[in-house]
């Protein structure tokens, strides 16, 4: 068996060079990625879809993975996204206009694995936060 924690942190180089492919090469086809706000993404076109709207909106963003455990098959990771909003964020309720503001978000994510291929992940940060880092919200 692959050493899952790193695989888990080629999936977040391949977020940091905007590597779609990558991500890919890591992500299970039928992946299962769970977002705040009850937002449940099935498949790596959908996954991407999400992944494009960060990358869009800050272009310069990096994910830093603070700890990293594993446990069988499921890897759980603490860090930060950080960023500055620098293009237009794409949501659901509407498109939020650049700001320039930075963004740092702590978050945490429960990847798990079948052999290397990443079939689950889910996301946690605050969105409120984020919102209010993006400007959109006092």
């Amino acid at each position: 068996m692959a050493d899952l924690i790193e695989v888990a942190r080629r999936h977040d180089d391949a977020f940091n060079s905007q590597d779609a492919d990558g991500r890919a090469a890591i992500e299970a086809p039928d992946i299962d990625f769970v977002m705040p706000g009850g937002m449940t993404l099935r498949g790596h076109e959908q996954v991407m879809q999400v992944v494009r709207a960060f990358w869009d909106a800050l272009p310069d963003a990096k994910i830093t993975a603070v700890d990293v455990v594993a446990v069988g098959n499921v890897v759980v990771a603490e860090g930060t996204i950080a960023g500055t909003h620098s293009g237009t964020f794409q949501t659901p309720q509407g498109g939020i206009p650049p700001t320039g503001n930075p963004v740092s978000l702590r978050y945490a994510a429960v990847k798990r694995f079948e052999g290397d291929r990443l079939v689950s992940e889910h996301l946690y940060f605050d969105q409120l936060e984020l919102l209010q880092q993006l400007g959109a919200m006092n």
